[in-house]
């Protein structure tokens, strides 16, 4: 399972969320995905600890400013390293944690910056993430 961050506004006429016109291309710019495991740590370190899910997007100046506060407060002291790990369910499936380079979490939260900045020029007025 991943979760994805994504640019969102408001449709106000249809009362829902839609990505931006500028930011439903086909590449990855504005779809930065990753396993629960790894977003989880990054959702922790910009200040949403045990939220999975985003029930509202969060308004895209409060977004950026977290990462970048993020970013700021881990200068010189990169994540670890992680080995890979598992875990075995209780209803017989196994849980695989791929491998995690030191650093992960300050090139994850790099990323959804820099997607952050380009949605906002690009319309988008929150982030979300499913």
């Amino acid at each position: 399972m991943s979760i994805s961050f994504m640019p969102y506004v408001l449709n106000a006429a249809k009362k829902m969320w839609c990505i931006p016109a500028g930011c439903d291309t086909d590449d990855d710019r504005f779809d930065i995905n990753m396993c629960n495991a790894n977003a989880l740590d990054v959702l922790e370190a910009l200040g949403f600890p045990n939220m999975s899910v985003s029930d509202v997007p969060i308004p895209i100046e409060d977004f950026l400013d977290r990462t970048t506060r993020a970013l700021r407060g881990s200068i010189d002291r990169p994540s670890p390293a992680m080995e890979v790990r598992s875990s075995q369910t209780g209803y017989g499936m196994a849980i695989i944690i791929g491998r995690r380079a030191e650093g992960y979490i300050q090139k994850r939260l790099h990323q959804l910056a820099v997607m952050t900045r380009e949605s906002r020029s690009n319309g988008a007025t929150h982030i979300g993430w499913f």
